[in-house]
């Protein structure tokens, strides 16, 4: 029994501690959307739905964006491949 109340004051705390600028100085929940992150915008990382989004536009166009310049025998597997030749 002390071990499970030592172990409920250790998280409590550990809550506490860990929010602290968010419960009493009421600054904002930092970011973690990729899409609206200006930090991530800045450094280029974007979410899988819109990388996805931008190679099948780049598709329905016929130009494909990952894949140019000469060809491994992994590169002719790819689907894209197939829309250069």
């Amino acid at each position: 029994m002390k071990t499970f109340l030592a172990a409920i004051l250790f998280v409590g705390a550990a809550v506490l501690l860990l929010g602290v600028n968010i419960f009493f100085f009421k600054k904002p929940f930092p970011n973690g959307e990729i899409s609206t992150n200006p930090e991530m915008q800045k450094r280029g990382i974007k979410c899988a739905k819109q990388e996805e989004l931008e190679m099948l536009s780049a598709r329905q166009k016929g130009k494909p964006k990952h894949c140019s310049g000469e060809y491994t025998d992994a590169c002719q597997s790819c689907a894209l491949y197939e829309l250069e030749k």
